[in-house]
């Protein structure tokens, strides 16, 4: 086993509009779109994957669900769901399956994304009608 050391200087951007993502487009919020994430540790099916996103103020994630348990730090910003809100510092674990949504608060968020292992998933919540 390597250790791989992740600069800040040398992570490679996207925009998050600019990614292909074919279906899942249509149930994503174009305020999302307009962010930008970076993979420090992209993942295997053995080993940990850790992304981090840049959103723009009041940039709602739309609600959806993963195959695997992952965690957010809010490394900046702060995140709302229902009625709860959590600043800078705070994190929040989701299970797998669970589906969640927030939004980001009056100033630009940074998120890290912790997961176990590698997982693309996407499973959006059902809409009205389906």
């Amino acid at each position: 086993m390597t250790i791989r050391v992740h600069h800040p200087d040398h992570l490679v951007w996207r925009k998050i509009g600019d990614i292909p993502m074919g279906w899942m487009r249509d149930h994503i919020d174009a305020t999302e779109l307009e962010g930008q994430l970076s993979f420090h540790e992209g993942g295997d099916e053995k080993t940990m994957q850790l992304m981090e996103m840049r959103l723009n103020p009041q940039t709602l994630i739309a609600p959806h669900a993963h195959d695997e348990d992952e965690i957010f730090y809010v490394a900046e910003g702060s995140l709302h769901w229902q009625d709860k809100s959590l600043a800078a510092g705070g994190s929040i674990y989701i299970p797998a399956g669970v589906t969640y949504s927030f939004r980001t608060g009056e100033a630009p968020a940074r998120l890290l994304n912790f997961r176990a292992r590698v997982d693309h998933s996407f499973r959006p919540a059902p809409l009205d009608g389906d």
